[in-house]
């Protein structure tokens, strides 16, 4: 997906800003974004604090001051001197797709400001981005059969429950009995359930990156010891790109992992 102009920036009368035309292309896992320049407006000898290039959905368009949304891609890009600038920038990054819906797509410059990041400029992108299921299409190399599968959000999951409420209750005699002449199929049907209620827990359980303890991170599946201790080190991470530079953790672990934890 291409977007690029018509956008519009948000005046936030910041002397840091995001210059000319902003787009972004996204294809399959990766996004690159495009900026015509960054620059420093403020005096020679004022350099600013670190910055970072963060790409947003969110459910409106940003307005400035506080937001909550979905962060898509990101990266830190160092210092600018007062009065310089960065031209023609171009950054390919890791896309995280959002959860299923519309949003708005939102370009944002933010500085470090000693114990978190501040937005300094924005650019809203006009053409909004729609987020879909897709279905999982598997086929068993062993009997050539093909099945799909979609994934799974609140509303199936409620209409299941629905489904499942409609269905005619059997009579409890009828129940008792096949209870008295098979024991274990109770048995069986509760351990069932306990392991498809784990499975789900597990399935939308994410770990947060920012304030999980070592021993939760080294759980993660393919994150060593040395690793985590690693990551709790050199945290907190406002982009998923900072955790790709902590030593040991490689793009394919991370890509692998991506779906387990949060920031």
């Amino acid at each position: 997906m291409i977007n690029t102009q018509p956008n519009f920036a948000l005046n936030t009368h910041s002397n840091l800003q995001l210059n000319g035309n902003c787009g972004f292309n996204i294809q399959n896992d990766r996004v690159s974004i495009n900026i015509d320049s960054i620059a420093n407006q403020r005096d020679a000898d004022n350099v600013s604090g670190t910055l970072a290039i963060e790409l947003w959905a969110l459910k409106h368009p940003y307005q400035g001051g506080n937001f909550e949304g979905v962060a898509l891609a990101g990266t830190t890009i160092g210092q600018i001197l007062g009065q310089h600038f960065i031209p023609a920038c171009q950054y390919d990054l890791i896309f995280k797709e959002p959860p299923v819906g519309n949003w708005h797509i939102v370009l944002m410059l933010r500085e470090w400001n000693g114990s978190a990041y501040e937005t300094r400029d924005a650019v809203n992108f006009a053409v909004p981005y729609t987020a879909s299921w897709v279905p999982t299409v598997i086929k068993n190399p062993t009997d050539n059969v093909i099945s799909v599968s979609f994934n799974e959000t609140e509303k199936t999951e409620q209409s299941d429950k629905k489904a499942e409420a409609k269905k005619p209750e059997k009579p409890a005699a009828k129940t008792e009995a096949k209870a008295v002449a098979d024991p274990t199929t109770k048995a069986a049907a509760k351990k069932a359930q306990s392991a498809k209620a784990t499975k789900a827990q597990n399935r939308t359980d994410t770990l947060c990156l920012n304030s999980a303890t070592q021993k939760e991170i080294a759980s993660i599946k393919g994150v060593s010891t040395k690793l985590a201790a690693r990551l709790v080190e050199a945290r907190p991470f406002n982009t998923l790109d900072e955790v790709l530079k902590v030593k040991g953790m490689g793009a394919k672990l991370l890509e692998k992992i991506q779906g387990s934890i949060s920031l």
